[in-house]
C-alpha cells in the first residue's frame, strides 16, 4: 500500500487495510481518520520509526503522567528563533529563542525570568509569565 492510493480507498478497504498495517480490527471512526492512522503507520515502517527525540520526550511525558496523575503538561523545548509575545499594562514585549538564551529589547538575556523581573520590576517565573507553563500571571 502507498500514500498515494489511500485516497481511492472506500470504507470496507479502508478497515481491511487498517487491520493489516495495525494488526487489529479497525475503530469505529470516520474513513479520513483512518485514512490518517494508516498514513502514520505507513510513514513509521518507511522511516523506522520515531526519532530518539520523539521517543525520549513521550517516556518523559508518560513518567510525568504517572508520577503526577495526568496533573503536569509535558515540558516544553523552545527551538531557537521562536518568538514569545507578551503584553504587560497595555505595552507589547517580545522575547526571541537564542541558541544559547534569549533576545529582549536589544540585549541578550540567560533567562526568561530575568527578563519577565525587567519588564514587570518585581521577581516573577519567567515561563509562567509567558504563558509556556500552567497561566501567565
Amino acid at each position: 500500500m502507498t500514500l498515494d492510493r489511500l485516497g481511492g480507498l472506500g470504507p470496507a478497504e479502508l478497515k481491511e487495510e487498517w487491520a493489516r498495517c495495525h494488526g487489529a480490527p479497525a475503530p469505529s471512526v470516520t474513513p479520513d481518520l483512518l485514512r490518517l492512522g494508516i498514513a502514520y503507520r505507513l510513514q513509521e515502517k518507511q522511516q523506522r520509526g520515531l526519532s530518539r527525540e520523539s521517543k525520549r520526550l513521550l517516556r518523559q511525558a508518560s513518567a510525568i503522567t504517572q508520577r503526577d496523575n495526568a496533573t503536569a503538561p509535558p515540558p516544553r523545548r523552545l527551538s531557537p528563533g521562536t518568538r514569545l509575545v507578551r503584553d504587560w499594562h497595555g505595552t507589547g514585549h517580545t522575547v526571541t529563542v537564542l541558541v544559547d538564551g534569549f533576545e529582549y529589547d536589544g540585549r541578550s538575556w540567560r533567562s526568561l525570568t530575568a527578563i519577565a523581573k525587567a519588564i514587570t520590576g518585581t521577581h516573577r517565573n519567567g515561563p509562567r509569565f509567558f504563558g509556556l507553563t500552567g497561566d501567565a500571571a
